[in-house]
């Protein structure tokens, strides 16, 4: 398997799996969480929505279409990396193997918010284990498209705590988000709504105390990453970071101040689902590893045969070669002349002259 084909593959995980928290919002959003009231069939006898559940049936069916999909290229993932051209890598299988164990999670974790009829802790729940199978596809990816060896800091020590204690501030404001998601109007299901028993204003408030801190964060980093010795990679990534956290801040105070529309709801959490990668993909700009395509030269001298180089074969033994003069027949004058030599059999037995 080429080291090109599984990128491909470990960037699509990566799209995949950002789409369906999207798909899944859209599922909570328009309270069709319980479209099928069973799982993993859509009700009695049936794995395909019936008439009588009308479009919220067909929004939760599609959503779990879109999980088959997330799963067939979760399930190739671990095999291409066991099958990799040049020999496999214990980082890249362990991973693969990860969001493979990931995704059986999600699977069983999705079955047991159905049966708890969508209550916001197996709700916030399913969210976030979703989170951790993106940061495992994150790494992934970046670690396919680098070679083996050791881990090596491209900024100052300082640089990379603050690229952590970003990401560590990002995930605790997904957490407050899941809170807030569930302590507010959208529960999933509009007929049987279940909501956390907490106060609307004052989670809101805490959500945004940690995103105005996330906010903070990302402007040092930014301006960090300038003034001191930094990748380009870790440049550009907290230029969209900047872009992402401030879109983000706008949607947060805006749903808020108009009612929590639900397309606004719905932007605001795919805003959450890329502020991850990009925060993920900035902490792992931070440091090196060796360059894939010297691991690729090597593993394919090692494979490849010798090829000589047109020129330089080496000849046989009494075959002159093509720069050497060829020997000269003309005699000499005065030398004596040689005699003719003896005639060469054609067939074995034959008598000589």
């Amino acid at each position: 398997m080429s080291r090109r084909a599984f990128q491909l593959v470990t960037a699509l995980n990566v799209f995949l799996l950002s789409l369906i928290v999207v798909s899944g919002g859209v599922v909570r959003l328009s309270g069709s969480g319980l479209g099928c009231p069973t799982w993993p069939q859509c009700g009695d006898g049936s794995f395909t929505p019936h008439s009588e559940y009308a479009l919220h049936g067909a929004i939760e069916f599609g959503n779990r279409l879109v999980g088959l999909v997330v799963g067939a290229v979760v399930l190739i993932t671990p095999l291409m990396a066991l099958r990799l051209r040049g020999g496999r890598r214990r980082d890249l299988t362990r991973l693969s193997f990860g969001l493979w164990l990931g995704y059986l999670g999600q699977a069983v974790l999705g079955g047991i918010t159905v049966l708890t009829k969508l209550h916001p802790a197996t709700v916030a729940a399913h969210f976030l284990l979703s989170m951790v199978l993106l940061w495992n596809a994150v790494v992934l990816d970046r670690r396919a498209r680098q070679g083996a060896g050791q881990v090596t800091p491209a900024v100052a020590p300082a640089l990379l705590w603050l690229a952590r204690l970003l990401v560590v501030v990002s995930a605790g404001v997904l957490v407050l988000g899941t809170v807030v998601t569930g302590t507010g109007p959208h529960s999933g299901d509009s007929e049987h709504p279940a909501r956390f028993g907490f106060d609307i204003v004052n989670v809101s408030q805490l959500h945004a105390d940690g995103a105005m801190l996330l906010t903070g964060l990302v402007a040092a980093m930014a301006f960090a990453v300038r003034v001191t010795a930094a990748p380009a990679a870790a440049r550009r990534e907290s230029l969209v970071l900047v872009a992402v956290v401030v879109a983000q801040a706008g949607l947060g105070f805006a749903q808020y101040f108009l009612g929590i529309p639900s397309v606004l709801v719905a932007l605001h959490m795919t805003g959450a689902t890329v502020m991850w990668v990009v925060a993920l993909r900035l902490w792992l700009a931070m440091v090196t590893r060796p360059a894939l395509t010297a691991d690729a030269a090597t593993a394919a001298t090692t494979a490849a045969p010798a090829t000589p180089i047109p020129g330089t074969e080496t000849p046989a033994a009494g075959v002159p070669t093509s720069d050497a003069p060829a020997p000269d027949a003309t005699p000499t004058p005065g030398a004596p002349a040689l005699p003719a030599p003896a005639a060469v059999p054609l067939a074995l037995g034959a008598p000589r002259p």
